[in-house]
């Protein structure tokens, strides 16, 4: 794949990924009845247009990622280091460029959804993987190797 088809691919990947976290975002919000950014409180701060670049900077970044699973690694290393680089993007994004490093509780929770989240999604992906490996191989036509020594055409 050409480096032009994989930018391309990163950044569509990245917008599926944007829309979906706002929708979670917009989601909680009205859950808890903060959908006025000037509240400030809870997940009303997410709202804002600040916030929502650095969910879509943290998108971009999960979906540059991504390309660890095109490496030539087993799958465990791919996932590990998919997890590890996607916890330090989380941190840069979300902590040390909001500034929110000075509260260690905040830190350890946000780290801990994110944690939670992660493992989440991974075991979807995991078992839709596993679900289009089973199907491929379902659809695979079973020849007989001795399936002409047995009808007599030796």
């Amino acid at each position: 794949m050409n480096l032009k088809k994989q930018i391309g691919k990163i950044i569509s990947d990245a917008c599926v990924y944007f829309t979906a976290a706002e929708f979670a975002v917009l989601f909680i919000a009205a859950g808890f009845a903060e959908l006025d950014p000037a509240s400030g409180g809870g997940a009303g701060k997410f709202l804002s247009l600040g916030s929502a670049a650095l969910i879509l900077l943290a998108c971009l970044i999960m979906s540059a990622l991504n390309l660890v699973f095109r490496l030539e690694l087993s799958g465990g290393i791919k996932v590990m280091l998919h997890f590890i680089g996607s916890l330090i993007a989380f941190g840069v994004v979300f902590i040390i460029i909001p500034g929110a490093w000075t509260d260690f509780g905040a830190i350890f929770v946000r780290l801990g959804v994110f944690i939670v989240v992660y493992a989440v999604i991974a075991a979807i992906a995991v078992i839709v993987n596993s679900v289009k490996k089973n199907r491929k191989a379902d659809e695979l036509e079973y020849e007989s190797q001795f399936g002409e020594f047995f009808r007599g055409k030796k």
